[in-house]
């Protein structure tokens, strides 16, 4: 998946049909679509045009004769903004999280690169998690014990909203019925509602 979108860094798109082209081609490998399918799968051109009036993607400035030329930064950010409406953000939250991000700050976004060297709060929490310590409490059921976890899984970083987000494992299977969603659903809330307290 992140070799599919790494191996464009550095190009350049001449024109919006090359540019929706290769976008769609890198979208349809990456499957981002949304399961009520109320928002297109494949951008197109007057799709591209919408993202652009709504400041979802950058205008590009250079220019090959009238052809607008397209570069990495914006495919991420149309990566990103096709991402995110998988996810079913609204047009509006989507702008807050691409507006202004670097490059890297978006490969981050997508998922196809971490965070660069520096260890994230969330990532030095996680890790205190699976550290075993002497005087750590018994872990829960629901969370296999650190010696279980497959070595060769990758973790996906979901932001819910600033300050919170979802880390989800590459071999997690969503539950299969809308029962086990539900109770899945109200742990999270309770848990939310702990820290709260």
């Amino acid at each position: 998946m992140a070799m599919s979108v790494l191996k464009e860094k550095g190009r350049k798109y001449v024109g919006l049909p090359e540019f929706a082209r290769v976008g769609g081609q890198i979208v349809a490998e990456l499957q981002l679509e949304q399961e009520r399918g109320t928002v297109t799968s494949v951008p197109d051109e007057r799709t591209i045009r919408y993202y652009l009036a709504e400041g979802l993607i950058q205008t590009p400035e250079e220019r090959q004769g009238t052809a607008s030329v397209f570069n990495y930064l914006n495919l991420l950010q149309l990566l990103t903004v096709k991402k995110l409406q998988a996810e079913h953000l609204p047009i509006r939250k989507i702008r807050e999280l691409v507006a202004g991000k670097s490059e890297q700050e978006l490969e981050t976004l997508l998922g196809v690169r971490g965070p660069s060297g520096k260890k994230t709060e969330a990532k030095r929490y996680l890790e205190s998690l699976l550290a075993p310590t002497p005087s750590a409490p018994p872990m829960q059921a629901a969370a296999p014990p650190p010696q279980q976890l497959d070595a060769s899984a990758s973790w996906q970083r979901v932001e819910i909203e600033p300050g919170l987000e979802l880390h989800v494992r590459s071999d997690y299977t969503p539950p299969a019925t809308t029962g086990k969603t539900r109770s899945l659903l109200e742990r999270a809330i309770h848990r939310l509602r702990r820290l709260r307290d």
